[in-house]
């Protein structure tokens, strides 16, 4: 059976980009991403990505363009620098609608896609084709960032609602987690996932890997609490042995007794105490540098998403 779980993951990301594309301001569209990028070049960016790859699906349900062309894949760096330029000098007005026609004309595409040619791509270093939000969401993530660190440093009442942001995306991604764990068996635990940065993994380990680094950061963040006078932590620590010690602890134990209901309810716990940790941080915390330099501190969803979606993959949904 094809999973065509991507579907739901493109059509997200798309509506995100619509919504952040309706509200950019000119000033916003400016705003400095560093290494000379802005908003609006980073939009143009994402959008001659989406209708690069729309183009491709338009010849491969024609039956004239086959995926697995690594030729043309192994040079899409050459366009990527060759258009910054043109991107940096476009009217950034009309950017953000391009870039929202760009991905919607692209979803429309795959989402027509037959099953046989989903599968054939699926899996193969040309699978991006099919998963756009990835590409989408990293740039969103980005331009976000950029524009919370902007709003931090002229417009101190706004940070409640660029709190929120986070802090809701946390949420909607652990009850996604949940989600997907219900009814979840041993046999399920493990199915392997298809190979990522991490290598090869089941669906256990996948778990696992969240609820580790879930309490791992809880722990970083009391020490940090702790350690500052204020409760206000402006950094945190990098002395790790053992906070590592802290985060393994629970996940072992969960591990070692060898039922899944075990492992879902420490995954869970992990993901609710980090959460619950993060919203309740002080207002003093330097919420725009940290959301700048290390975001997934503050946005688990970051970190939660992309295993999420490895699991689906995995399990099929």
């Amino acid at each position: 059976m094809t999973d065509r779980s991507f579907e739901r993951a493109n059509d997200e990301s798309r509506a995100r980009l619509t919504e952040l594309a309706h509200s950019l301001t000119p000033e916003q569209l400016a705003t400095n991403l560093e290494s000379g990028w802005t908003v609006a070049s980073a939009l143009a960016h994402t959008g001659f990505w989406d209708r690069w790859q729309a183009e491709r699906w338009s010849q491969i349900l024609a039956g004239k363009w086959s995926a697995d062309d690594q030729s043309v894949i192994a040079a899409e760096h050459v366009a990527n620098e060759a258009l910054h330029p043109y991107w940096a000098g476009t009217e950034a007005e009309f950017v953000p609608a391009l870039a929202v026609a760009a991905a919607t004309r692209v979803d429309a595409l795959i989402a027509a896609a037959p099953d046989a040619v989903i599968d054939r791509i699926n899996g193969t270093s040309a699978e991006y084709i099919v998963h756009r939000y990835r590409h989408r969401t990293d740039h969103l993530d980005h331009i976000e960032r950029a524009l919370f660190a902007a709003r931090e440093g002229v417009d101190s009442g706004s940070r409640d609602a660029a709190v929120r942001t986070y802090v809701e995306r946390n949420d909607v991604s652990r009850a996604r987690l949940a989600s997907l764990m219900e009814g979840l068996t041993a046999a399920d635990l493990s199915r392997a996932s298809a190979p990522s940065a991490e290598g090869s993994w089941t669906v256990g380990q996948i778990l696992g890997h969240m609820a580790f680094w879930d309490r791992f950061l809880s722990s970083r963040w009391r020490v940090a609490q702790a350690a500052d006078p204020s409760g206000c932590p402006s950094a945190l620590p990098d002395d790790l042995s053992t906070l590592l010690n802290g985060g393994l602890e629970p996940l072992l134990a969960a591990f070692s007794d060898g039922a899944p209901e075990a492992l879902i309810a420490e995954v869970l716990a992990a993901a609710e105490e980090v959460d619950g940790l993060v919203a309740g941080l002080p207002d003093e915390v330097p919420v725009g540098r940290v959301l700048g330099e290390r975001p997934s501190l503050l946005d688990r969803s970051m970190h939660r998403n992309q295993h999420i979606a490895q699991i689906e993959e995995a399990m099929g949904r």
